[in-house]
C-alpha cells in the first residue's frame, strides 16, 4: 500500500515538472538571429589627383572634379558591435589642374571610368537599436574601363582632346586604403561619408594618385 502510494506521488511530482519545461519553452521568445544588409548605394564625390603623396582631401570646388558613383553593397558577419562589408561600384573620379602665365591660362581636366571593388573587413559601432553611428576601415580595388582628357585655354574657352595627356595617365589599375563614417537606421546603412587615397600613382611618368571624398545614401 505504502509502495503505491509513494509511485503515485512520485509520478504526480513527474508530470508537474514535466507540464512545467513545457510552459517555460513556450514562454521563451527564441532569439532573432542578425541579418545582413543587402542593398544599393549611390552619391557623389569630389576627386582630385596628389602630387606629393600627402592625404590631400579633395574639398568640393577649386582644384576638385565632382563625380559620382552607383552600385551594390553587402554586409558580413552583422553583430551589434561590428560587421563586415563588401561593395562593387561602377565610380567617375580623376582631376583637373590649372597652370599658365601671364599672356595665357590653361586648364587641363582628365576623368576616369572605374569599376571598383571595395572592402570594409571593420565596421565598429555603438550598439544603439535605432539610429546607430559606425566608424569604417578598409581598402580598395579599381580597374578603369575609360579615360577622358580635356583642356581648354583663355584664348580658346571652347574644350578639346587632350591625347597627350591621356596617354600620360596610363595605369589602369589602381588601389588604396578608405576611412569611413556613417550611420545605421534601423540596422540599415542610410548615410556615409568616405575618404579614399590610392597608393600607386596613376601614370607611368609623374608621380600623381588618386585622392576621392564620397559621400553615399543607401537603400
Amino acid at each position: 500500500m505504502r509502495l503505491g502510494i509513494t509511485s503515485l506521488l512520485l509520478l504526480g511530482a513527474l508530470h508537474l515538472n514535466a507540464q512545467n519545461r513545457v510552459e517555460d519553452s513556450i514562454t521563451v521568445k527564441p532569439k532573432k538571429a542578425s541579418v545582413n544588409y543587402f542593398g544599393f548605394r549611390f552619391g557623389g564625390l569630389s576627386s582630385d589627383f596628389s602630387g606629393n603623396g600627402g592625404v590631400g582631401i579633395p574639398a568640393p570646388g577649386g582644384k576638385s572634379l565632382l563625380g559620382w558613383h552607383a552600385g551594390g553593397a553587402m554586409d558580413l558577419y552583422t553583430r551589434k558591435y561590428y560587421n563586415a562589408r563588401v561593395e562593387l561600384s561602377y565610380i567617375s573620379k580623376g582631376g583637373k589642374d590649372t597652370f599658365g602665365n601671364e599672356r595665357i591660362e590653361m586648364e587641363s581636366m582628365n576623368r576616369s571610368q572605374y569599376v571598383q571593388l571595395s572592402v570594409l573587413p571593420l565596421i565598429v559601432k555603438p550598439g544603439f537599436k535605432k539610429i546607430n553611428p559606425y566608424l569604417g576601415l578598409g581598402g580598395y580595388y579599381a580597374r578603369r574601363v575609360a579615360m577622358k582628357s580635356r583642356t581648354r585655354t583663355s584664348l580658346e574657352p571652347a574644350w578639346e582632346n587632350d591625347p597627350v595627356t591621356a596617354r600620360n595617365l596610363n595605369v589602369k589599375n589602381d588601389f588604396g586604403y578608405s576611412l569611413s563614417l556613417g550611420i545605421y537606421v534601423w540596422k540599415r546603412p542610410l548615410l556615409e561619408m568616405r575618404y579614399e587615397a590610392g597608393i600607386p600613382s596613376v601614370s607611368s611618368t609623374s608621380r600623381i594618385k588618386n585622392r576621392s571624398l564620397v559621400l553615399s545614401f543607401s537603400i
